[in-house]
């Protein structure tokens, strides 16, 4: 029997999930440019490989992309604007922003990490659920939870809508108050709330703290960070 470390996957899957691209743009800079397998020019998207083999993406003179990291608060909006004149993400960034768009979102009772970019496709891109991008959640929550529950929360969960297998951890545990990881591929509006409620669980606090490669520990509440990057994607 092959080991897990030893498992085998096609050249384009392993090159899509270590540049978080789709499998389609993976097979295609396969094809185009080429990478590095064990130090050897590999064009052949379908070869197998292992965890084993070194893979290396040859760089490319990519478009500089302009991206903000926004540590939100709880008790603001997701918009540029509301009709009910609440507090929106917008308040807390410089007009210098405001063409920015923000990817993704967050509801109003939701904090963490949210990202804002100029750069239309690339915010496309980070949303659609055919790129398979990880969205990591801490969710302090109050009710009974068990070994039972947790390993229903990790299968295919059907509701009013249909959502994605959605990884769940045990963070942490104190008699009725339980801190739950989610791993989210897509995130739906108000799915984790949704999904905590089937299982009869109250969400006290929900703080998104990673998009991707994007993470929440440098950025201060209620602040933000500008960088720049260069992406192909």
């Amino acid at each position: 029997m092959t080991s897990p470390k030893m498992s085998k996957k096609t050249l384009s899957k392993k090159v899509s999930e270590l540049n978080q691209i789709s499998r389609k743009k993976a097979e295609a800079l396969i094809k185009k440019q080429g990478v590095f397998l064990n130090g050897l020019k590999e064009i052949r998207p379908y070869i197998s490989v292992t965890e084993s083999d070194d893979i290396k993406v040859q760089k490319q003179n990519n478009k500089e992309i302009n991206i903000i990291l926004f540590h939100k608060p709880k008790g603001c909006i997701t918009s540029r604007k509301d009709e009910k004149d609440r507090t929106v993400v917008y308040d807390y960034l410089p007009k210098k922003f405001a063409n920015y768009h923000y990817i993704g979102r967050l509801d109003y009772n939701s904090e963490g990490l949210l990202l804002f970019t100029d750069h239309t496709p690339y915010k496309r891109f980070m949303e659609s659920p055919k790129s398979k991008i990880k969205r990591v959640y801490l969710v302090n929550t109050i009710g009974s939870f068990n070994d039972v529950k947790l390993k229903a929360m990790n299968q295919k969960i059907y509701s009013s809508l249909n959502y994605q297998k959605p990884k769940v951890l045990l963070a942490h545990s104190n008699k009725n108050k339980h801190t739950l990881r989610f791993e989210l591929l897509e995130g739906k509006n108000r799915e984790i709330r949704n999904i905590c409620e089937i299982f009869n669980l109250k969400v006290e606090k929900l703080k998104r703290i990673s998009f991707g490669k994007y993470f929440l520990k440098t950025v201060p509440h209620a602040n933000y960070k500008e960088i720049k990057i260069n992406e192909s994607y």
